[in-house]
């Protein structure tokens, strides 16, 4: 099994609350189970990973060998432009963790219910083969969530509010290292309030 994969499903399985046990990992890497066992035992010789009786976990070593990519929004009706961000995002590292706005979030920012509710968006999400892990957000706060996941890079979707240097300056208030980037779309008429107006 690759390293970098095995790597990504154990910091994936953390971030979702489920524990990161060798048969967990080999059914999230869609991996044969004596093939992760074979490799966690390697990676644990390299001390990229720490094996305990219950589970697998990341060293401080491990974490440093993948890059983790985060990306957020409302993602309530999966479009053509959320899969080009998904897969953009995917290309630039190792680990694509997808935060889900809450509903209460859409309500302030939109003035309207949510399409779809928080825990569907994150179920769809999480059945993207690109998406390691759908995680929701914090309310209102978005480097409360940073902060959770520790990601190398933000990508920003083309038309996000958020500022680039203002996130990396909050970042580096909290402690972390990140890069922010900013995603292009073939297609910018393609958006979730559009589409609401046109149906």
């Amino acid at each position: 099994m690759n390293k970098r994969r095995f790597l990504g499903a154990v910091f994936a399985l953390g971030l979702t609350d489920r524990e990161a046990t060798v048969g967990k990992v080999a059914e999230s890497a869609g991996c044969d189970p004596r093939d992760t066992a074979s490799t966690a035992d390697t990676l644990s010789r390299q001390g990229l990973v720490k094996r305990t009786r219950s589970g697998v976990s990341l060293t401080k070593k491990g974490r440093d060998a993948i890059k983790v990519v985060f990306i957020g929004g409302g993602f309530e009706i999966i479009h053509p432009g959320h899969i080009h961000t998904i897969e953009s995002a995917k290309a630039m590292g190792d680990v694509l963790v997808v935060v889900v706005a809450r509903d209460s979030t859409i309500r302030r920012r939109k003035g309207r219910n949510p399409v779809t509710g928080e825990s569907e968006r994150v179920k769809l999400l999480s059945s993207l083969r690109q998406v390691d892990a759908a995680i929701l957000g914090v309310e209102g706060d978005i480097y409360e969530t940073l902060e959770r996941v520790k990601p190398d890079l933000v990508a920003l979707g083309y038309d996000q509010h958020h500022s680039e240097p203002d996130i990396v300056r909050e970042a580096t208030k909290r402690g972390m290292n990140l890069e922010v980037v900013r995603l292009d779309t073939p297609r910018p008429a393609m958006k979730t309030s559009r589409i609401l107006t046109e149906t």
